[in-house]
């Protein structure tokens, strides 16, 4: 367990220095009788004394842990089974801080101490089935608890919260008359292809078909395709992915389509197939997060230019410096 610097949720509360005294006394030789009773209680711990924490598993780890660190912190709790294994031991607690601790105020606003139970979600189900929207929602969890700190999670968790569980909502009216459409369309034309998977509430989870169509086409058009996953079902929330590209006049056509419920699937499936695929970032995307982040009509402006330009490698870096170097004398001088 280790953890990182805590979420700025809440701009009007500050995070404080603080005389850090390294506890690892208390911590060093405390026994648990699971290895989540041991996180519950460092949890705690961390909550009192202002700082965020986050699980690092290293039993049956196949690939290099690449963990958030924003200080680089080296604060940690190592918790390992003891030989009879049925406790837990704490064996390397260390304590000391680089950085500054939170408020009390703070605490309760940070990702580790931030949680959504089923009964908010029901909760806030129900006010949403009657027309009331999510951040009237929240302001009616707030008003229930008196006070922000004490609903224990923030308006953007709970909206994550609510898509979640609505993701997992699929009819099986709808899925009952999609799967036997395709089984028929399977026996209609040889080459449709469909293929499907389901969680583990045997909910609907991954859909992909094509057909011999499409297939053809891509077999004609298929050397570059286009994944967009901006495209979303309103209903269940599920990403919709078109596979698409570009015929000889120009024109866009559809090759296999897919519903699924985690887009980093996507990613990995990408990085197992074509390894040698590079990930680019819209333009669109860049703009508009330049845009709700900076505010500055002429730097958007400009770089959206340094984007569209035909430059030397040399040129868009000279140009960006002097972009950003334009941006933060304006930031500092007003």
């Amino acid at each position: 367990m280790d953890h990182t610097a805590s979420d700025n949720v809440k701009p009007t509360e500050e995070c404080h220095e603080v005389h850090i005294v390294d506890e690892s006394d208390i911590l060093v030789g405390q026994l648990y009788s699971s290895r989540d009773q041991a996180w519950y209680f460092y949890k705690r711990f961390a909550r009192e004394h202002g700082f965020r924490v986050s699980k690092v598993n290293i039993v049956d780890r196949h690939h290099a842990h690449t963990p958030v660190i924003r200080t680089g912190c080296k604060t940690k709790v190592v918790v390992t089974i003891t030989n009879t294994k049925d406790q837990w031991v704490v064996s390397k607690p260390y304590q000391k801080h680089n950085h500054a601790l939170c408020t009390p105020a703070m605490t309760p606003f940070m990702r580790s101490n931030r949680a959504v139970s089923k009964a908010d979600i029901n909760e806030a189900t129900t006010l949403k089935e009657i027309g009331v929207g999510t951040s009237q929602v929240m302001n009616y969890l707030r008003q229930q608890a008196k006070g922000c700190h004490n609903v224990g999670f923030t308006h953007k968790d709970i909206y994550n919260a609510l898509q979640k569980d609505k993701a997992k909502e699929i009819i099986n009216g709808d899925v009952n008359a999609l799967i036997p459409y395709f089984d028929y369309k399977k026996h209609d034309d040889l080459e449709f292809f469909m293929t499907y998977s389901i969680d583990e509430s045997r909910a609907l989870y991954n859909l992909i078909w094509s057909d011999s169509t499409l297939r053809s086409d891509y077999t004609c058009f298929g050397d570059v395709i286009t994944f967009d996953t901006t495209y979303k079902d309103n209903l269940y929330g599920r990403l919709i992915m078109p596979i698409a590209g570009v015929n000889y006049h120009h024109n866009i056509i559809v090759f296999p389509t897919a519903i699924i419920a985690d887009e980093r699937a996507m990613q990995r499936a990408i990085n197992t197939v074509i390894p040698y695929a590079k990930h680019k970032l819209c333009s669109w995307h860049l703009s508009r997060n330049a845009q709700a982040n900076i505010g500055e009509p002429k730097f958007t402006v400009a770089l959206s230019k340094c984007m569209a330009s035909w430059w030397t490698t040399d040129e868009l870096i000279f140009t960006g410096v002097q972009l950003f170097q334009n941006s933060m004398s304006k930031s500092i001088h007003g």
